[in-house]
C-alpha cells in the first residue's frame, strides 16, 4: 500500500488498492465500478492475502478464502488460522489523527479516503487497528 501523491489530495480523487493508481472519476455520483488502469473491480477492497507456504499474494472479495490460488493449498494461512493477525497500519500517529477524527464525527471509510487522498484499504486498516472489535462503517 502506498500513500497517494500529495498533489492528488483533492476532493473527488480515488486510489486503487491493487495498482496504486489515482484518478478523478468522470461521474460525480456513486463509486467507480473499475480502476481505469488495471480494470480491477476490487480497486477499493482491503482483503489482501499471502500464502505462508508459497508466498503467493492476492486480493480477494472474501476475508478468508478457502484455497491459495498459487499452490491450491487449504493450509495457506499462518500456523494459527483461528486467530487473525492484528491489523496494523503503516501510517504515523500524526497521519492517523485526521482519519480518526473524521470517523469519530460519523464519516465512513469511502468518504474519508476521498477527502484525505488515502487508499480505501489504508483508511480501513487505521480504523480496524483502532477499533478491532467493531464493524467498520464503509
Amino acid at each position: 500500500m502506498s500513500v497517494v501523491n500529495p498533489s492528488l489530495k483533492q476532493i473527488g480523487y480515488y486510489s486503487c488498492s491493487i495498482c496504486n493508481s489515482s484518478w478523478k472519476p468522470k461521474k460525480k455520483d456513486g463509486l467507480p465500478q473499475r480502476c481505469p488502469r488495471c480494470k480491477s473491480k476490487m480497486w477499493n477492497n482491503s482483503f489482501k492475502h499471502q500464502c505462508c507456504r508459497c508466498q503467493y499474494r492476492w486480493v480477494s472479495a472474501f476475508p478468508s478464502p478457502d484455497r491459495c490460488p498459487g499452490c491450491q493449498s487449504r493450509k495457506w494461512r499462518h500456523e494459527d488460522a483461528s486467530v487473525a493477525p492484528p491489523v496494523q497500519s503503516y501510517l504515523s500517529k500524526e497521519a492517523k489523527i485526521p482519519i480518526l477524527l473524521r470517523y469519530d464525527a460519523g464519516m465512513g471509510c469511502v468518504r474519508i479516503s476521498r477527502d484525505l487522498g488515502h487508499t480505501f484499504s489504508t483508511v480501513y486498516d487505521v480504523i480496524k487497528e483502532t477499533y478491532p472489535e467493531n464493524n467498520v462503517r464503509l
